[in-house]
């Protein structure tokens, strides 16, 4: 899995450069779904345009109750990104995170995370794009899977 991981990053950074230019920010809100906490939440990301292809992102994430069980996020990711299309973009990811992960038998629990995944961007107009997207959060005790599709607004 970390072979291919490792491919799959290598391919998509040998790709060309973004539409997207160095200063440029954006803002958006997702909705998604953890494997540890086996529930849906919500988010909200900043990004902002590092150079032509790095982009770097912040992120708070909250995933609603569940059997006594609540858990945020909060995530500093780094996107690579590389276009397969004329609006389409590609993105391995990494990052750093902080998951705090409460209930009464667990007390309010706040762990270093790490943050591996890729996702994909889509254009649909000059300002808006469509974005789905997959990480692994690498938590003591507490892996999760997280899938999140949402918006994004271009400034």
């Amino acid at each position: 899995m970390k072979r291919l991981f490792l491919v799959l990053t290598v391919a998509l950074m040998s790709m060309g450069a973004m539409a997207q230019s160095k200063g440029d920010l954006a803002a958006g809100v997702k909705l998604l779904y953890g494997t540890e906490i086996k529930n849906i939440g919500a988010g909200a990301r900043l990004q902002y345009m590092l150079t032509d292809n790095l982009r770097g992102e912040g992120s708070f994430d909250y995933f609603f109750e569940k059997d006594d069980l609540n858990m945020w996020n909060a995530n500093a990711n780094v996107h690579y990104l590389c276009p397969v299309g004329e609006s389409t973009t590609a993105y391995p990811l990494i990052g750093l995170g902080l998951a705090n992960i409460y209930s009464d038998m667990v007390h309010n629990s706040v762990k270093l995370c790490l943050n591996l995944g890729a996702g994909i961007q889509q254009d649909v107009a000059k300002d808006l794009a469509l974005d789905l997207e997959a990480k692994y959060q690498i938590i003591n005790h507490h892996n999760q899977f997280v899938a999140a599709i949402g918006v994004i607004y271009k400034f």
